[in-house]
């Protein structure tokens, strides 16, 4: 008589956070995530922008650099740690850009983890004061996870907050 024991590995009910360039299976999910997003005037709207964009901030070893949260639904959303956003601030850096979570998943922690995931890696790395630039009710979460706004920068499509750690 032979018996085999077949398991069944089970999917992690709960977020983990993964270096996109860990996780290349979810680079187009993220390519969706932010081109769904703000792929609309006046940012580029054309999808290969937001993919080539992707693409190039999943960076391993250095910025930039994008982690991922996902469950066995797939990318939940993103983050990227970057040297430079917004033109009229290139007098600072790092910047934390593309901060996106899937719409139903909003309100249930995902941003908060990612933000943790990113500054627990930042502060280990030597970064002490970093930036963010953004609008909306995005400037209350940052807030909300102990970011300060610094200034307000008037731009010709809309104003940006830039909040600092």
């Amino acid at each position: 008589m032979c018996c085999v024991a077949v398991t069944e590995e089970t999917a992690s009910a709960e977020p983990v956070v993964h270096l996109l360039a860990d996780r290349a299976d979810l680079l187009e999910a993220v390519t969706d995530l932010r081109w769904l997003e703000w792929g609309h005037a006046p940012e580029p709207i054309d999808r290969n922008w937001w993919h080539a964009a992707t693409v190039r901030e999943a960076g391993r070893s250095g910025l930039p650099m994008t982690w991922v949260a996902s469950d066995e639904s797939g990318a939940l959303g993103a983050v990227c740690f970057g040297r430079f956003d917004i033109e009229e601030r290139r007098d600072r850096s790092p910047w934390l850009l593309g901060m996106i979570v899937r719409p139903d998943r909003r309100g249930s922690g995902i941003g908060r983890l990612l933000l943790t995931h990113l500054e627990t890696w930042a502060h280990r790395h030597g970064y002490q004061q970093f930036w963010v630039a953004t609008g909306g009710a995005a400037v209350g979460f940052y807030q909300r996870c102990g970011w300060r706004i610094y200034e307000t920068v008037d731009r010709d499509f809309e104003p940006a907050k830039v909040l600092t750690n």
